[in-house]
């Protein structure tokens, strides 16, 4: 019921008063219905949804007062509001008509403007009402999913944690092969890498809330991006009989220009997605270019799993949903991933649909515009070739780099990790105490590692502080908070670069290397 489609029953034996409520009523947004006695009255509300009901109090059959009970006894008609129409001298009836269940009255004979007024008011406050309840059954649906959510992230969490936790303490057993550390060690990475997983997942959700997604758009080569996502699922696949192949059109471009971590983001949902309900058969990952007026890239996610049922199909993409209960409890997941990806397709101003059929399997699409690149445009999207000997012993014998971190773990791993390259360490534990050893060993320091979120003073504080007075010193970022901080954001700080927790050692050869040598 809105204000231009409202339906009110008119209860009267007066045929005069009916034809003046219809006068009143023409033109206006509201139809009437009539009633003459208390048995059409009572058959017309049952059979039809009416907003409102004006009720003469005298009738001919069955009085007003008892035709008001009848109603709001019934689930079909209680909760329509009803006015008593009543003479002025007759206080007993309103009193009875009120404990009957009635909201208002107007006595006869009545004005046009304070009927329409009486009339107006209750039809508003009727649509308030209904407003109001369909807004309460969508925060005890929100509610409900938001705890079925929290119920399903403390499993989540605590399993990856209870197996780098317990097989932490079995590594500490001296008596362990050789092949045994090396399985547990595996088991602790791979559990760490499926836990950040799911906090980056929590912090998607939570960034898009406060309004603080954001686009960094640079080159990269799209068929190298597709191409090491296959590697790595080929990898979580080894021990499933599920083959995932690439699948790129001749056509489709290389080199182009789009926010690399986002699509990545995107393709790792629809992938993991793909291989936790797919138990056999093939998985294929590919794009192409559409050539119209304004190209886009086209890619795909295709598997042989489930399936998902047509009527679930539009709510597949909404927070905390996975397909169903039973899947749900077969299935392990956060019930973020594919909102993450309606999402941030829709931000990068692509879109997202669906063909799936139970039982044969789904095939996600999206698009993206197609951006080509420019002479003027640069990769900074940091593709090198990571080479072997990732640490070698003595290879920056000479060199002293300052870790600023106020977790001391941190340090310790950095201490542990370069112990055989000879290089010295300071170590900070705040931004200030930061300043202050760089301030008195500046000559000493070959590089250093800053934290961006410290104490007295935040890392990028403290690259500004020391940019100021040397320009050549080597600057790097260290975060934990890769989906807040930028790489145009450390970069303008006075940073030469960034790497992120939880740190990998790859990537900190890579930085080694580079800067030192």
């Amino acid at each position: 019921m809105n204000n231009k489609n409202a339906h009110i029953l008119v209860v009267d034996d007066s045929a005069s008063a009916r034809s003046l409520i219809q006068a009143y009523l023409d033109g206006t947004y509201i139809k009437a219905a009539f009633a003459e006695n208390a048995v059409q009255a009572v058959k017309k509300a049952k059979s039809n949804p009416f907003d409102l009901i004006m009720l003469d109090v005298r009738l001919p059959d069955i009085s007003g007062i008892e035709v008001c009970k009848m109603l709001k006894s019934d689930a079909r008609t209680k909760d329509i509001p009803v006015i008593f129409v009543t003479v002025a001298s007759d206080k007993k009836s309103l009193v009875e008509g009120f404990r009957a269940g009635a909201v208002d009255y107007i006595t006869k004979p009545f004005e046009k403007e304070e009927l329409l007024a009486r009339v107006e008011t209750h039809l508003r406050m009727k649509r308030y009402l209904e407003e109001l309840v369909v807004a309460r059954k969508k925060a005890e649906e929100s509610e409900k999913l938001k705890m079925a959510f929290l119920s399903n992230m403390s499993h989540e969490i605590r399993t990856p944690m209870n197996s780098i936790v317990g097989f932490a303490e079995l590594l500490q057993d001296s008596d362990l092969t050789p092949s045994e550390r090396e399985e547990f060690s595996a088991i602790i990475i791979n559990s760490g890498e499926q836990l950040l997983s799911i906090i980056d997942e929590i912090l998607e959700v939570s960034k898009e809330e406060a309004g603080e997604l954001r686009l960094f758009e640079q080159e990269f080569s799209l068929k190298k991006l597709m191409g090491e996502l296959r590697t790595i699922f080929a990898n979580r696949l080894k021990n499933k009989p599920v083959q995932i192949v690439l699948r790129i059109a001749d056509e489709a471009p290389d080199r182009i220009v789009a926010d690399k971590v986002r699509l990545k983001q995107v393709l790792d949902n629809l992938l993991s997605n793909a291989v936790k309900f797919t138990e056999e058969g093939l998985i294929e990952l590919g794009y192409r270019l559409v050539k119209k007026e304004m190209p886009v890239l086209e890619f795909f996610v295709k598997d042989t799993g489930v399936g998902i049922p047509k009527e679930k199909q539009e709510t597949i993409f909404e927070r905390f949903t996975q397909v169903e209960e039973n899947l749900t409890r077969n299935f392990t997941g956060t019930g973020l991933g594919l909102s993450i990806v309606k999402r941030l397709v829709t931000f990068m101003g692509g879109a997202v649909r669906l063909r799936s059929e139970p039982g044969k399997g789904s095939t996600f699409l999206f698009t993206l515009p197609y951006k080509e690149p420019t002479e003027i445009q640069k990769d900074v999207s940091g593709e090198k070739t990571v080479k072997t000997g990732l640490f070698p012993v003595g290879a920056w014998e000479g060199k002293t780099i300052l870790i600023a971190d106020d977790v001391k773990q941190i340090f310790a791993f950095f201490r542990e990790t370069l112990k055989r390259t000879g290089v010295e360490m300071f170590y900070a534990k705040d931004g200030k105490e930061a300043m202050e050893i760089y301030t008195n060993h500046r000559n000493e320091i070959d590089m250093a590692l800053i934290d961006v979120q410290m104490p007295e003073m935040n890392g990028l504080e403290v690259a500004r502080a020391i940019r100021k007075n040397d320009p050549d010193i080597p600057l790097i970022a260290q975060t934990g908070l890769a989906l807040n901080i930028s790489r145009k954001e450390a970069l303008d700080a006075g940073f030469n670069d960034v790497i992120y927790k939880p740190i990998k050692i790859e990537e900190l050869s890579r930085i080694m290397r580079h800067y030192l040598g």
